[in-house]
């Protein structure tokens, strides 16, 4: 009788320790489940601030990349995005456009209808520039009424044809201030740009060109005007 009673002591001895052992090990499973579960949701969570620093980075990129008045690039977007281009050239020999555009008559529209009315003007050249561009096309304001086109894989045998078209959509849509129309007119010039080529020299060339046919345009409104008095 003694000896059945040790041997169920020790029977439940040994099913207290089993017990005991599983226990423990549900206890640790749990503690490694919390434990894990608590990492993920750290991930989680710094994944997600994590996310919001980028976002927040590429809100302050675009933010100084900006112009504050039109909404299109600036000078210091431009030129980022015009390196992006000349080293896609350098890589691929693709060719392509620089423009640069200024508006005429402009100082005319500040003094007869305000800077209010100037800065209309300039929203809605630019608004046209883009509206008539590609969507692979880079437009910018320089400041003033400078403005820069980057014409990615276009032909340069085109270049005249695609100007003329950006010059006749400026001057069939004015801009109407106050019920008056606005008309708009603008001089455009242009350099091709390949595989080796420096971004200063590319707005030089453009910006001369443009001059070209700003003082040609003048030109050519002086004579007409002269042929119209004469008759």
């Amino acid at each position: 009788m003694e000896k059945s009673q040790i041997e169920f002591l020790t029977e439940l001895a040994e099913e207290f320790q089993q017990q005991t052992a599983i226990n423990n090990r549900a206890t640790e499973e749990s503690e490694q489940s919390d434990a894990l579960s608590t990492l993920v949701d750290l991930a989680r969570d710094m994944q997600a601030r994590l996310d919001q620093q980028q976002n927040r980075i590429r809100q302050l990129e675009l933010m100084v990349e900006t112009d504050e008045l039109t909404g299109l690039y600036n000078r210091r977007g431009f030129t980022r995005r015009t390196r992006e281009a000349l080293a896609r050239s350098a890589r691929n020999g693709e060719k392509g456009l620089m423009v640069i555009a200024d508006l005429d008559g402009f100082k005319q529209v500040n003094d007869e209808h305000g800077h209010a009315a100037g800065d209309a003007v300039l929203r809605h050249f630019g608004q046209n520039l883009r509206t008539h561009t590609r969507a692979d096309d880079f437009v910018a304001r320089f400041g003033g009424d400078e403005f820069a086109i980057l014409m990615t894989g276009s032909d340069p045998d085109a270049a005249e044809k695609r100007l003329k078209q950006l010059q006749q959509a400026t001057a069939r849509f004015p801009l109407i201030w106050h019920g008056t129309p606005l008309r708009i007119q603008a001089s455009f010039g242009f350099s091709v740009y390949t595989t080796k080529n420096d971004i200063s020299d590319l707005i030089s060339e453009a910006d001369k060109d443009m001059y070209k046919n700003k003082h040609a345009g003048r030109d050519s409104q002086k004579s007409a005007q002269t042929d119209h008095n004469a008759a």
